[in-house]
């Protein structure tokens, strides 16, 4: 069905050549539009670093609007981690900037002699020359494009000197800490010689139907403020979910070993609040403000999430909070992956722990459970393919096969793709997404968050059986999976903050609807919207099928399979993932 297309830039890194086309017809934008693009033109079997893959880089038709928190952009390719679909998408104001410009999507094919920017100044694009931008870091690309554009509101998305080496899990990001994290799509740009995309657009969203997209923003906007968790959102953002994981007995302790940190009050959201945050930061059009600059001895920069704060403190076992925070800072700067960077050092970590390996075999880098020079000097060695930074810019299941069998047994990815900082024993829907959805080991898929509430009404409402809304059980996961991926979907098409749409539950398939009606004009039903997402997430399953997804790869890794949790409030609790699995398939219509 065709919801809606829309202007897609076609730029051809081989000849220099620039046009315009459109959209997939059975888009609704961002996501929608990248995979459907990749499973029509990709050709099996591409190296995802070599010249014939291609990176997709999308909006969509309610980006920069009024709707609230429509601040996002996606970049999809075949994944140079895990072989499968990759994408990841990144908040701030590149995205609206970008659909300013009159352009729902770009799509490089090819590749660059040499080091060059994409410039779009609305209709007017250009190619241009980058050899002077090479080696600069993510902010320094930004700071030095705005001057020499003369712009300092330009919006600049860029790669760091780890998508410059083709480290596998380097990033895309904008606003300068602004990350399109997952999957490596940063070494896709790296690998086509794409230094950075830098846009200015002039050209404002106007809705066909002003009265009723005005309603659906009114109701939005009015749903996050009257939310019950609003304050502690726009206090705390989501470094706020340490003390709850603690609570729960899911932390990631020393690599998974513990799910108690005993130096949590040193590192948890409060103290972060408290000796590290300068000021509240928001991205487009958002009035939660979640985001944080903060300040330590050693630099400045934005954030962390919660990501990045767990697994650079508890996750390596550092109570040093100060130091999680530069290494933060540091990773997100040399364009790497905070949640893959932090699960190779907390891995490495526990296996000189193990006495599996040794500090010799990293280069003679202390290994030590918080060790300040692995978390310094890993990160900038990774991004730079320094020594043993070569190898473990390949990824966790690459680089433990260096390290032998017992290195490999401790390893905690989902395809390739390294895992969150939780455990998924203790919170099961997060546990069956981590192992089935279309990009690998990830969380953020679609947050099956009303696993958390223990709101009964909430979970027959959404999926039809009240205990999916208990984190404990396994009865219901299918369906609340199913469903979250395609609020996902949806999420990712009309590019908006999962933070709210997902986390919070204030927007649905009737909300969406109402404001892509109101936007473009015409009646566009719920259902439609959902049998939308449903192409969509066929489409990406028939993408890892054809580059080679087994089922048996839909699981997580033994530690979780095989044993409970170890301590903690949720001790000796153990996950049937496979029930859960079948319960999953069933609910997809696919074969096991």
């Amino acid at each position: 069905m065709t919801l809606y297309q829309g202007t897609s830039l076609r730029v051809d890194l081989n000849s220099g050549q620039i046009a315009k086309a459109t959209t997939p017809k059975n888009g609704i934008g961002g996501r929608s539009f990248n995979s459907v693009t990749l499973l029509e033109e990709l050709t099996p079997g591409v190296d995802p670093l070599g010249p014939d893959n291609i990176l997709c880089i999308s909006v969509g038709p309610l980006t920069g609007t009024a709707l609230p928190a429509t601040c996002r952009f996606i970049a999809s390719a075949r994944s140079p981690l895990t072989g499968y679909l990759g994408d990841s998408g990144a908040r701030g104001f590149f995205a609206p900037e970008l659909r300013w410009s009159g352009h729902d999507q770009i799509v490089f094919t090819g590749v660059s002699d040499g080091w060059v920017y994409l410039f779009i100044d609305d209709d007017n694009v250009e190619i241009r020359d980058a050899s002077h931008l090479v080696g600069m870091d993510i902010t320094q690309t930004t700071i030095q494009l705005r001057k020499e554009l003369e712009n300092p509101d330009l919006q600049v998305a860029a790669i760091g000197p780890a998508g410059e080496n083709l480290v596998r899990y380097a990033i895309i990001s904008c606003n300068l800490t602004r990350a399109a994290g997952r999957t490596g799509m940063g070494a896709v740009m790296g690998s086509k010689r794409v230094k950075a995309i830098a846009v200015r657009g002039c050209k404002p969203v106007k809705p066909v139907d002003g009265d009723r997209f005005k309603k659906a923003c009114s109701q939005l906007r009015a749903s996050i403020e009257d939310h019950p968790e609003f304050e502690a959102r726009k206090k705390y953002g989501t470094t706020r979910i340490m003390d709850s994981l603690a609570r729960m007995g899911v932390l990631p302790a020393y690599h998974y070993r513990s799910a108690c940190f005993e130096h949590l009050h040193q590192v948890n959201g409060e103290a972060l609040r408290k000796n590290h945050v300068v000021k509240e930061k928001s991205c487009y059009n958002c009035s939660i403000h979640c985001s944080r600059y903060n300040f330590t001895q050693y630099s400045e920069g934005e954030g962390p999430e919660y990501e990045a704060q767990a697994g650079f403190t508890v996750k390596c076992g550092n109570s040093d909070l100060e130091l999680g925070v530069a290494a933060s800072n540091a990773v997100n700067r040399l364009g790497l992956d905070c949640i893959s960077t932090a699960e190779i050092l907390a891995w490495l970590m526990e296996c000189r722990h193990e006495g599996v390996i040794t500090d010799a075999d990293v280069d003679g880098i202390d290994l030590s459970w918080g060790s300040r020079e692995a978390l310094i000097r890993l990160p900038e060695m990774i991004a730079r393919r320094e020594g043993v930074g070569d190898i473990l810019a390949d990824g966790a299941r690459r680089a433990s096969k260096s390290f032998g069998a017992a290195a490999e047994e401790l390893t905690v990815h989902v395809k390739g793709l390294e895992l969150f900082s939780a455990d998924p024993r203790g919170i099961k829907g997060y546990g069956l997404m981590n192992a089935v959805n279309s990009r690998g080991g990830d969380h953020y898929r679609g947050e099956p968050m009303i696993e958390l509430t223990d709101d009964e009404a909430l979970a027959i409402k959404r999926v039809g059986d009240p205990d999916a809304a208990h984190r404990l059980k396994e009865k219901g996961k299918g369906a609340l999976v199913n469903y979250s991926e395609h609020l996902g979907i949806l999420s990712d098409s009309m590019t908006i903050c999962k933070n709210i749409s997902c986390c919070m539950d204030v927007v649905d398939f009737e909300l969406a609807a109402d404001a892509y009606s109101g936007l473009l004009g015409r009646d566009i039903s719920a259902s439609q919207l959902w049998e939308a997402c449903t192409e969509i997430s066929q489409v990406e399953r028939d993408f890892n099928v054809r580059e080679g997804l087994r089922p048996e790869e839909d699981s997580l890794p033994r530690r979780f399979t095989d044993h409970p949790i170890p301590d903690g409030p949720a001790k000796g609790t153990r996950i049937d993932l496979n029930r859960m699995v079948k319960d999953y398939y069933k609910q997809k219509g696919w074969r096991i």
